[in-house]
């Protein structure tokens, strides 16, 4: 009977029993009678309601009830889906165990007749001689045995049983040896027994597969089982191994000691192999596998199926393209197929399209690009229609001339071969990691979530202190900026050169001045007693002018001052009130976190606050202010005491009275004492304005030359260790600004542990992928920094493009996770813009290139350009630093291993920038994990990532454009001849790869 039962869904996982007997079974027969038709029927309908697919039906040292129950069964069940392998039993002469006992050894033949028919069989037991377990000079061919006595007592060797298998079937090998992992088996050897232990050794070489349970896996998958050489990894199976209708009930899969085996291939001898080529993936000893169970819970995060067709008024005047396309999806990884032009990119952005996905303008068939519009030009995209189902039975509809609707979640992550370039050769870094902190919040333990559903929140609550203090240091850097630009104009040699300048020209005109000095006048003998008086009393006004006017200063500095405490008064109570209402603010704003921990925030913080000393000062103030300038209508005469004038108005009225009745006085003097008077005034004058120049030495006015000489001697004795001082005061307050972030950067390296043990599974020698949390500068910070510059000035920024480079040179220099290093590059930054000539060069000042020094100055050392961000790193390259290709596996990788989301993952030919080698070690491996917890849709043509990553289906699609462009497709599993037939033809090439992959598949 040959039993070629294939899925167009690819290879799914059934249950399989390779170790049941039948109703007559040689030995331990409690079926009752082997010619009992009741007895078989009830074992036959026992069979058939079973929850197994696949059974091995097993028999000692012949097939009798093998090819019995297949007549049987094809009577009594003639709709049956259930599949039958023959399975032969043998007993092994030699002993591996310490007790001596004598183990069984299994054959499993394909259950094709056209390749391992019952004649074949026949033949090979009669090539095997057996020799009696009591006197081993008794020898008999296995097919002469007919008593229980002679199957009780047959053994065969292992020698016998590979020798009696190749005269039979040669190098076909339709057929597979297993072997018992306990009971006598292969984990009972008696390692004191070097005998036993290189007998145990070739026993499992030679077997492809072992009976035993789920406790055998790990040791069986090991390459290290051999005393001597590397060992192959080694499927483990359960069987029933039922001798009765009572254990018949062990293939409910829910009895102790006999759990269900579930293999994942098509229902034929090629599926079985798989699971020798995949001893881990290919097989599950347990209640049920992961992926049923997922489906289970989470139909709507399965693609079902896909159903492409044409509209019904459309009369293929532009081509049949889609016609009653319906396409069954596997679960796990699907491979689509085909030569260049076949339609591959076309199922994958349909399934895109109607899976809402965000990456439309990429997509390469449903595409509106002008040069590149294919299917959606006018008259074809609108003739037809898709949908997928949903395991969940969910469907979606839409014409192809449709778009996605970004109203609704984005149901599949879809990478077209126009994005995946665009993302490896002009990488959108910030994009890329805003998807980086996403996937590591999804690995976050939810304990440690703090109820937050997104990365920025949990960061936005973990650092907000952090980002509190930075704000406040940004304010005292600010204040620090704005001394040390005035400290640097001051310390300048243009600034020194001025001040000297100006020095010499004060000197210049007191020189001036004193040349100028009034001549003497001399004073005109009193001979008139009249003219005396007279004389005397315009001196004595005049004196009293002087006096008032010094008073009249003085008041005026006076007001001045008060004016001066009076604003800072109203500043300091402003301040205060606001601080006051802010701090209620930010306590109000915690009002949550106090409830959520059931407390009072007045339990906890107060503040109190008394203004009245301030406002006291402010209206003590603002009185000593209105008294000085009340003008009191002030009378004045002969017997006036201008000595208690106080008021500024009131000077002023009294100078200006007096002024009056010095010029009245003048007119009634003589001319020699009106000359002499005139000269006294002169003289007057000349002394204030020689003050004027040369200035109080204790008090200096501005623009006086004792103010001058005084900056003068700032400059040269001060200015330089005040600016130093200013600096490292700078330095500090960037050191607890980077503090600040550095404790940001921490929240980082704390979450990204997870995502570390992800990422070890797939590093290999050569290929050492890390994420890294670090500081890393803003993409834009070069524009904004030469935005701080006036490029058309003198500097070394003159040329934009020069500029460009020479500051990316030195963002690449820096060790941005080294704060002294930091500093550096902003000092040095500035540093550049002085004496960027070199050594004797002229010294440039910022202040002729910088827009606003002091807003550049607040710009670098804010650092506010500095982020803490996630690295993906190779090699321990960042992005920037890494080839197309290399970007393209490790944001392949990205989206494999460490993308948590369980959407269908459509990916679209990503191996084109990809060598072979990287494909088979990384990627492959890669894409096995990521079906483990999602469904992958892979358009590929290289064998590496279809077979590699063993695809559990393939689709092979062909569009004939001869036809009139009909499109056509065929699906199956690896392990189906047609579909690996084709998977040679358009997979193959020249790939050495391949084409020993082949012989492992026995692709022909």
């Amino acid at each position: 009977m040959t039993n070629l039962v294939h899925s167009r869904t690819g290879s799914l996982w059934r249950r399989w029993d390779l170790h049941i007997h039948a109703p007559g079974t040689k030995l331990s027969n409690a079926y009752g009678s082997g010619t009992d038709e009741s007895v078989w029927d009830r074992y036959l309908d026992e069979l058939e309601k079973s929850p197994v697919d696949v059974f091995g039906i097993t028999d000692y040292f012949c097939c009798d009830t093998y090819f019995e129950l297949i007549k049987r069964f094809k009577s009594r069940h003639p709709e049956s889906n259930k599949i039958f392998f023959p399975n032969l039993e043998l007993r092994l002469s030699e002993s591996i165990s310490k007790d001596g006992g004598h183990p069984n050894i299994h054959i499993i033949f394909s259950n094709d007749t056209a390749h391992c028919g019952e004649d074949r069989i026949n033949r090979f037991l009669s090539s095997l001689n057996t020799q009696s377990i009591d006197d081993a000079n008794i020898k008999r061919r296995c097919c002469d045995l007919k008593s229980e006595s002679d199957f009780e007592s047959a053994t065969v060797t292992l020698d016998g049983v590979l020798g009696a298998l190749n005269e039979a079937f040669g190098s076909t090998k339709p057929y597979l040896l297993a072997f018992p992992a306990n009971n006598d088996g292969l984990r009972s050897t008696d390692s004191s027994s070097p005998r036993k232990v290189t007998l145990a050794d070739r026993i499992d070489r030679e077997c492809d597969i072992f009976f035993g349970n789920a406790g055998n896996k790990d040791f069986l998958l090991r390459t290290d089982r051999y005393k001597s050489g590397e060992s192959l990894p080694k499927p483990v199976v359960s069987g029933s191994d039922a001798h009765s209708f009572n254990d018949l009930e062990r293939l409910s899969g829910d009895v102790s000691g006999y759990p269900p085996t579930w293999i994942k291939a098509d229902f034929t001898f090629r599926g079985l192999q798989q699971i020798t080529y995949e001893p881990e993936s290919r097989v599950y000893i347990g209640a049920t596998p992961d992926v049923l169970i997922r489906q289970e819970q989470d139909g709507t995060k399965f693609l079902k199926s896909l159903v492409v067709n044409q509209v019904d008024e459309y009369h293929e005047k532009n081509g049949e393209w889609f016609k009653n396309v319906e396409l069954s999806l596997n679960p796990e990884l699907v491979a689509v197929i085909g030569n260049k032009g076949s339609g591959k990119s076309a199922l994958v952005d349909i399934l895109g399209l109607l899976g809402n996905s965000r990456q439309e303008a990429y997509f390469s068939f449903l595409t509106d690009q002008a040069k590149s519009k294919k299917f959606r030009q006018r008259g074809y995209a609108e003739n037809f229609y898709a949908s997928i189902t949903w395991l969940a039975n969910k469907i979606e509809r839409k014409l192809l001339s449709d778009y996605g609707d970004k109203d609704k979640p984005e149901t599949v992550r879809y990478l077209p071969q126009n994005y995946f370039e665009q993302l490896t050769n002009e990488i959108e870094i910030e994009k890329f990691r805003y998807e980086i902190e996403e996937v590591v919040f999804s690995h976050v333990d939810e304990t440690e979530k703090l109820g937050k559903s997104t990365f920025p929140e949990l960061e936005a609550e973990k650092t907000l202190q952090s980002k509190h203090e930075t704000s406040s240091f940004k304010q005292h850097l600010r204040e620090l900026n704005e001394e040390i630009v005035r400290l640097e104009e001051q310390s300048s040699s243009q600034y020194r050169r001025q001040l000297e300048s100006e020095i010499a020209a004060k000197k210049q005109e007191l020189e001036a001045l004193d040349g100028a000095k009034p001549k003497e006048v001399p004073k005109p003998d009193a001979h008139d007693a009249k003219q005396a008086a007279l004389a005397k009393k315009v001196d004595d006004l005049t004196s009293l002018l002087s006096d008032l006017s010094n008073t009249g200063h003085k008041t005026v500095s006076e007001i001045s001052d008060l004016k001066t405490r009076l604003q800072n008064a109203i500043s300091l109570r402003e301040s205060l009130s606001s601080l006051v209402s802010g701090f209620y603010e930010k306590l109000s704003e915690l009002h949550t976190k106090f409830s959520a921990l059931e407390l009072s925030s007045d339990s906890v913080v107060t503040i109190s606050s008394d203004f009245n000393p301030i406002d006291e000062k402010i209206k003590y103030l603002n009185q000593r202010v209105k008294d000085l300038e009340q003008y009191n209508n002030p009378v004045f005469d002969d017997s006036t005491d201008y000595t208690v004038v106080k008021t500024l108005p009131d000077l002023r009225a009294a100078y200006t009275h007096v002024n009056k009745e010095v010029e009245k006085l003048k007119e009634q003097l003589g001319t020699p004492q009106r000359r002499y008077q005139a000269f006294i005034e002169r003289v007057h004058e000349w002394e204030n304005k020689r003050q004027e120049i040369v200035g109080d030495s204790e008090d200096p006015k501005p623009e006086t030359l004792s103010y001058l000489a005084n900056k003068l001697r700032f400059v040269d004795e001060v200015v330089k260790g005040e600016l130093e001082e200013k600096k490292n005061a700078r330095r500090e307050v960037v050191r607890k600004i980077f503090s600040s972030k550095d404790q940001v950067l921490q929240f980082y390296s704390d979450l990204k542990s997870s995502v570390e043990a992800r990422l070890v599974a797939v590093r290999k020698e050569g290929f050492e992928i890390e994420i890294d949390a670090s500081f890393v500068v803003d993409n834009d910070f070069v524009r904004e920094f030469l935005n701080h510059i006036n490029q058309r000035k003198r500097g070394p920024f003159r040329n934009n493009h020069e500029a460009l480079q020479e500051v990316s040179r030195r963002i690449q220099e820096t060790d941005w996770s080294d704060c002294d290093a930091v500093i550096t590059f902003c000092e040095d930054l500035i540093n550049y813009m002085r004496f960027s000539g070199g050594t004797g060069a002229e010294e440039l000042k910022v202040s002729d290139q910088a827009h606003d020094v002091k807003e550049l100055y607040d710009f670098l050392f804010s650092i506010d350009y500095l982020s803490s961000r996630y690295e993906l790193r190779l090699g321990g390259k960042n992005l920037n630093e890494l080839s197309p290709g290399e970007k393209g596996l490790l944001l392949l990788i990205f989206y494999l291993q460490l993308d948590r989301k369980n959407t269908p993952l459509i990916i679209d030919q990503p191996e084109d920038n990809l060598d072979n080698d990287s494909i088979f070690k990384v990627l492959a491996t890669c894409i096995r994990d990521a079906k483990k917890h999602r469904q992958v849709v892979l358009v590929t043509h290289n064998p590496n990532l279809a077979v590699g990553a063993d695809a559990e289906q393939i689709i092979y699609v062909n569009l004939e454009k001869s036809r009139n462009y009909k499109f056509s497709y065929e699906s199956g599993s690896i392990e189906n001849p047609k579909i690996n037939r084709r998977i040679v033809d358009i997979l193959e090439g020249s790939q050495p790869a391949f084409v020993k992959r082949r012989l492992k598949y026995g692709i022909q």
